[in-house]
C-alpha cells in the first residue's frame, strides 16, 4: 500500500485512518466520540474545519416516493464512465441493477494536505451485494480534479447518486430489514447495531422502542438519541454498510411499537 488515502483503521476504531503513504497518521475519519463531559477534539491546525452539507439535505429528508423521475447521470470519474439512471449503476466495466443492491454506504472524507496535495473534500459512494468483503460492488470515489472540464461538480455528482441510491434502494431495503424485525428476528446491521423487536443494542448500550427518540446522520456518524432529552447514546461511522437506512429503519419500527 503506497498511495495516500484513506483506509480501514488497522488499530481497529471502527474510523477510516489517513496513510500518508509510509506511516498511519492520528488522523481519523469520522473522529471518535468524544468522552462524555470531555472537551470536543479540534482538528489539526493544517486542516481547517470542513463545512459539509447534511448527508441528508434538509429540503430532500425524507424524498422517497417523490412523483418526480430523476434524469439519468452519465459522467467520466478517473478516466470510467459512470452511469446512473433508474434501473442500474454502472462504472467502468461494472454494473448492478438497482433491485439486487444489498447494502449501500456513502460519506464525505476530508483529505488532509501534505505530499503535494491541496487539502480537500472526497465524496464516496458504494453500493454492493453480500458478502460486504468479496461481494460484488461498485465504488465511486469523486473529488474537485475528477470532473475538471466536463461543467459538473464533485459534490453535485454525489449527491444524484445519493438520490438515485434512496429512492431505488435504501426505501426497498428498509422496508425488508423492517419486516424481518417485525417477524421476530434480530438483526445486524452496520457492522455493530443490533435491532432486534424489543429495541437496538451495541457498543454495551441497550435500547428499549420507547426509550429511543430517532437517529439522525451528523458529521460523518449515525446517531440513536434517547427519548428523554434527545442526547445521543449510540453511534456508528457512516461509511459502514447500510448505516444510512437507521434513521428511516427506525422511525418505521418505532412506529409499528406505537
Amino acid at each position: 500500500m503506497t498511495q495516500p488515502g484513506w483506509y480501514a483503521d488497522p488499530y481497529g476504531s471502527g474510523s477510516m485512518r489517513w496513510w500518508d503513504g509510509q506511516n498511519w497518521t492520528q488522523h481519523l475519519n469520522p473522529q471518535p466520540a468524544a468522552r462524555p463531559g470531555a472537551p470536543e477534539r479540534q482538528p489539526p491546525q493544517q486542516q481547517p474545519p470542513q463545512h459539509y452539507p447534511q448527508q441528508y439535505p434538509p429540503q430532500q429528508q425524507p424524498a422517497w416516493g417523490a412523483p418526480q423521475a430523476l434524469p439519468p447521470l452519465t459522467v467520466n470519474v478517473r478516466g470510467l464512465r459512470l452511469h446512473a439512471d433508474a434501473q442500474v449503476m454502472a462504472y467502468g466495466n461494472g454494473t448492478l441493477a438497482w433491485d439486487h443492491v444489498e447494502w449501500v454506504a456513502y460519506w464525505a472524507a476530508s483529505m488532509p494536505g501534505g505530499h503535494g496535495q491541496q487539502p480537500g473534500t472526497s465524496w464516496v459512494f458504494q453500493i454492493g451485494r453480500h458478502p460486504f468483503h468479496g461481494g460484488p460492488r461498485l465504488e465511486v470515489v469523486l473529488d474537485s480534479a475528477d470532473l475538471t472540464g466536463q461543467g459538473g461538480d464533485a459534490e453535485q455528482v454525489w449527491l444524484r447518486l445519493v438520490e438515485l441510491c434512496r429512492r431505488q434502494a435504501e426505501q426497498r431495503l428498509a422496508a425488508e430489514l423492517a419486516g424481518r424485525v417485525r417477524a421476530g428476528e434480530s438483526i445486524d446491521i452496520a457492522q455493530g447495531l443490533t435491532v432486534h423487536p424489543g429495541g437496538v443494542r451495541g457498543n454495551r448500550v441497550s435500547l428499549s422502542w420507547s426509550a429511543i427518540a430517532d437517529a439522525v446522520i451528523e458529521n460523518g456518524r449515525v446517531w440513536i438519541r434517547q427519548s428523554s432529552g434527545g442526547s445521543p447514546v449510540l453511534f456508528v461511522p457512516q461509511q459502514n454498510p447500510n448505516a444510512v437506512l437507521i434513521p428511516a429503519l427506525l422511525a418505521a419500527l418505532k412506529q409499528h411499537h406505537r
